[in-house]
């Protein structure tokens, strides 16, 4: 990514309009108000994303037509393949979260990396199927977790071991491998740089100040392409997108997605998320069940984990989202190391956000590989239909809030 000298960024965080110079190979440019990356150069970008996408999509191939781990059941054998899981999950009517596996770990990460080989290709797209692609990718990569799968899976065999002998095959190997690329595809790959093939990402009308804020020299940034508009503008001439000088409205939204969270937590914590049949006698299970029940076991590192993850993170979440709408609503004299503060909670809460869903995974996984016909079974309950809500609703309730709000009314000598 090669840059003139008249390009400028106008960061997505703090709104601060920032000149940048060349920056070399396999460097990256920093804001230095809230120190938030504005651009990257990597070295080769399209060659290597594209690589690593081929693999991570051969890889996956072979992951979803093999068993992909079996367990041995009080005689019996059982393997299941990555595309069982679902299937087995809707034949238990429970398609919701059956769909949520298929789109959160195959569909959304498949489309991505396909986005990523045609727009790192030598083909001959337009500037319109460019852009269409690169909304696709931004929509998508948010809800994407193929990671926290796998995750899931090595944490669902210390709950499996209770129940018979796990094995593995090649074909769980050949799934890790498709999270590894695919990890180092997405962290390769630049939008920015075909964002600015497109077409250019200054819009402004006036020459720009830099170390002054967008929103003094009547200038919006585009959320989407992050291209620097005038305020006056309704839609991005880059991307054709809305855009909005504040997000003012949309925190509404995030207050209101929160209250709703807390309200569908009860029920995912009071209801069970899975149901033990052993010889024709059921028994349903909490969260902190399943957490007390790997504690006693001696598991206690497990144990940790999936606290934290179902019961600890959620309620961070919602009370760290709360304290942001605060902060920038009602507190209106802020100084620079009070909003770096709420900078980084909001980027703590936007990274382990999803990891929530690793529970989700555990039941899919645990429920799919236990079934000994009229010996012993393991089906999910009502509970994980909840839970799995609450993580999706504080996920957009994050996505709705607008972080710039956390830089206005700061005192003018940070301006």
């Amino acid at each position: 990514m090669v840059f003139d000298k008249q390009h400028y960024a106008l960061c997505s965080h703090c709104d601060l309009v920032i000149e940048l110079t060349n920056v070399g190979m396999g460097h990256k440019a920093i804001c230095p108000r809230c120190h938030t990356t504005l651009a990257k150069n990597n070295i080769q970008m399209k060659l290597r994303a594209s690589m690593y996408a081929i693999c991570s999509l051969i890889m996956i191939i072979i992951a979803c037509g093999f068993i992909f781990i079996d367990i041995r059941l009080v005689g019996n054998f059982n393997g299941v393949s990555v595309l069982d899981i679902p299937q087995i999950l809707y034949v238990d009517k429970y398609s919701y979260i059956s769909a949520l596996f298929i789109f959160f770990v195959l569909v959304f990460p498949v489309l991505n990396l396909l986005i990523i080989i045609l727009l790192c290709s030598k083909l001959t797209l337009t500037k319109y199927r460019k852009r269409d692609f690169l909304i696709v990718y931004e929509k998508f990569q948010h809800w994407c977790m193929p990671e926290i799968f796998l995750t899931g899976v090595l944490v669902s065999f210390v709950k499996l071991m209770s129940y018979g002998n796990i094995g593995v095959t090649g074909t769980f190997w050949a799934f890790c491998l498709f999270v590894f690329f695919y990890i180092k595809a997405t962290v390769i790959f630049t939008p920015e740089t075909i964002w600015n093939e497109i077409l250019t990402n200054n819009f402004a009308s006036n020459t720009l100040k830099t170390g002054k804020t967008g929103i003094s020299q009547h200038l919006k940034l585009c959320t989407c392409c992050q291209a620097i508009l005038p305020a006056h503008y309704a839609k991005c001439p880059r991307c054709k997108q809305k855009s909005e000088l504040r997000g003012r409205s949309k925190i509404q939204w995030t207050i209101a997605l929160l209250v709703t969270s807390l309200i569908i937590y009860i029920p995912a914590n009071v209801f069970g998320i899975m149901i033990t049949v052993v010889f024709g006698s059921s028994s349903s299970s909490t969260i902190m069940d399943g957490v007390i029940y790997m504690w006693q076991a001696g598991d206690i590192p497990v144990a940790l984990v999936i606290f934290t993850a179902s019961v600890v993170i959620p309620i961070l979440k919602i009370i760290s989202l709360s304290w942001l709408c605060y902060f920038a609503l009602a507190v209106k004299h802020k100084n620079k190391h009070d909003c770096l503060k709420m900078k980084k909670l909001y980027n703590a809460v936007e990274f382990i956000g999803k990891w929530s869903m690793i529970d989700i995974f555990v039941v899919s996984v645990v429920c799919s590989l236990v079934r000994s016909q009229q010996m012993m079974g393991v089906y999910p309950d009502i509970g994980v239909t909840f839970f799995a809500t609450v993580v999706i609703i504080t996920m957009i309730a994050s996505q709705k809030f607008d972080p710039r709000l956390i830089w206005d009314h700061t005192d003018k000598k940070i301006k």
